[in-house]
């Protein structure tokens, strides 16, 4: 039980409905692996006990975690964590690998091509360059549990990052970790975009599915902890097998962070 009060807790400081609050503590505690895929949860008399709020209270959390897929009530044996058919993406996480391994899912990349070309305006722009200096080019498919979730294009350097167009397998597998034990570099802020999109037909056959579906356009620029630019990427994600979760907290002083 003690365990139980650690996890299962809100901030009562928060002006926010008792609802609401049960259910981002349950998200955080998903997101962050504290709660697996198939864990089950206490029942509502004990979260009623445990968050110090009404049964209606927690029914009413539950009944709207299971609606947005976090939860798998089953009548009669009781509730789980569920195994959501698409991907959580928490902007929060600053890498792909890392938010798929928050919520339980393996994340892997299928390389489509790595190669040194020159940088075109909007991508010299976004890394303090000149058009025309040579940059590496990486594009690959994002799976989750084997499935293509998104299609990226990232660009670097090729003047800060030398050879690592050669570290095929590495970027492959994941370029921060890759960035990080090859390079020293350590990606720590990003700036993101997103806008709706619909998949063309070149897409599509990347993502293994349908043109035309909607679909999620982020375009994403990654910064060391001195502020400098380390990679300018865009994604296409399938509208149909990811949704975003934002979560944000207003600081004591008003500010959010």
């Amino acid at each position: 039980m003690t365990e139980s009060k650690d996890l299962f807790k809100i901030d009562r400081q928060n002006r926010l409905p008792l609802y609401d609050l049960i259910e981002q503590n349950f998200r955080e505690l998903i997101l962050n692996g504290k709660l697996k895929t198939g864990d089950p949860i206490p029942s509502e008399w004990e979260l009623a006990d445990l968050y110090s709020v009404s049964r209606l209270t927690v029914r009413h959390a539950l009944d709207n975690l299971s609606r947005q897929g976090w939860l798998n009530r089953r009548h009669g044996v009781g509730t789980f964590i569920a195994n959501p058919n698409v991907a959580q993406i928490a902007p929060s996480k600053l890498s792909f690998t890392e938010q798929m391994r928050a919520i339980g899912r393996q994340p892997s990349s299928r390389l489509i091509s790595i190669k040194v070309i020159k940088a075109v305006a909007e991508v010299a722009s976004n890394l303090n360059l000149q058009p025309g200096d040579p940059v590496i080019e990486i594009m690959r498919v994002r799976l989750a549990d084997g499935e293509p979730i998104l299609l990226e294009t990232a660009y670097l350097s090729e003047q800060r990052f030398p050879g690592l167009e050669k570290k095929v397998e590495l970027c492959a597998a994941s370029l921060y970790e890759c960035l990080t034990t090859q390079y020293q570099t350590i990606v720590t802020t990003m700036d993101q975009t997103l806008e709706p999109v619909l998949l063309t037909e070149s897409e599509a056959k990347q993502l293994e599915t349908k043109a035309g579906i909607p679909a999620i356009l982020s375009k994403v620029v990654s910064h060391n902890r001195h502020g400098e630019a380390i990679e300018y990427a865009w994604s296409v994600t399938r509208g149909d097998k990811s949704k975003f979760y934002f979560s944000f907290r207003r600081g004591e002083n008003g500010t959010s962070s």
